[in-house]
């Protein structure tokens, strides 16, 4: 109960604090002007993206113990989560008879998840610094995916495509910086390097302190407009990702072998990040393309608030896989 009323605390005084600077900037009562927020906002997440969790997920995966072949079907589980999150909210798309505008937006929430930030914080409170390599596996794919599959569905949306918006994401910094870092970790963790004992409360230092740049960077940029008008989607994404792709998920991550593996704890790691709620990301497209922002935001901010119920059901769950 201790980790889990941690853990919350984390998450939402960092997007409270994020929140109340925008709202600060925004009454014109503090010495910046809103373009100076969004560049220090930026700043905030290049250091996070760039540098503090690659940082941390090279030292993880250095120091972990004799890697089981069974957690190379991570990256494969973390690409089955977001084509499974993207079709299925298509379908509800359909069923509910969303306009194209939408529809794109709910694709964009259905796929993207808040793994690097809120997912990876909850797996290393539970399960320690095993779990940021883990999750590093687990979403080796992520950035390839949006940029090179997500990004071009929800340009399909649109009903007024901007040329040359989707041209600038085809190559991914944060892709080549995750990538880089799990190479280095591996090929020193294969080359039987010894790592230095204080590196794992590094990695572990590295990994929240990136979890609360990331995550005070999102709460500048929290908008919280018209959220009431889109109470359906929201309860549609909801099922989504905290029912229909855990449960697909998880049963995948089993039948991998994963709950054979340490004790179970990539199956346990798999189950949470699985669960997640909305990435920030998924606001990207619809601002691109024409999409419905104001319903990625609404789907973004109810599924991030419902952590307060889903993550104590995760966590009684937990020791029954």
């Amino acid at each position: 109960m201790d980790r889990l009323l941690l853990t919350l605390t984390i998450i939402f005084v960092s997007l409270l604090a994020g929140y109340a600077v925008r709202q600060w900037v925004g009454s014109g009562r503090a010495p910046l002007s809103g373009q100076a927020l969004s560049r220090i906002r930026l700043l905030i997440q290049k250091i996070a993206m760039f540098g503090l969790i690659p940082v941390s997920a090279m030292l993880s995966l250095w120091g972990l113990p004799s890697p089981d072949p069974r957690l190379l079907s991570l990256p494969a589980l973390g690409l089955a989560a977001w084509v499974a999150g993207g079709a299925l909210a298509l379908a509800l798309s359909r069923l509910m008879r969303l306009s194209p505008a939408k529809t794109g937006s709910l694709y964009c929430c259905g796929t993207f998840t808040n793994i690097g930030a809120v997912g990876t914080l909850v797996a290393v409170m539970y399960f320690g610094e095993q779990a940021i390599a883990m999750a590093s596996l687990y979403r080796l794919c992520e950035e390839m995916f949006y940029f090179s599959v997500a990004l071009p569905v929800a340009r399909s949306f649109s009903e007024k495509p901007r040329e040359g918006s989707s041209r600038r994401f085809r190559f991914d910094p944060v892709l080549a910086a995750i990538v880089s870092a799990l190479a280095l970790g591996l090929a020193l963790n294969l080359g039987g390097v010894p790592r230095p004992d204080f590196f794992g409360l590094l990695s572990t230092a590295a990994m929240l302190t990136g979890t609360v740049c990331f995550l005070l960077s999102i709460g500048m940029g929290l908008r919280l407009s018209r959220m009431a008008c889109y109470a359906k989607e929201s309860a549609a994404v909801s099922l989504i990702k905290f029912v229909l792709v855990p449960v697909l998920i998880t049963s995948l991550a089993m039948l991998a072998g994963l709950g054979g593996v340490e004790g179970g704890v990539p199956l346990k790691v798999v189950a949470i990040l699985s669960a997640m709620p909305v990435a920030m990301n998924a606001l990207i497209p619809p601002s691109l393309f024409d999409l419905d922002l104001d319903l990625a935001n609404a789907c973004w901010v109810f599924t991030t608030l419902e952590l307060v119920v889903v993550l104590p059901v995760l966590i009684l769950i937990l020791p029954l896989l």
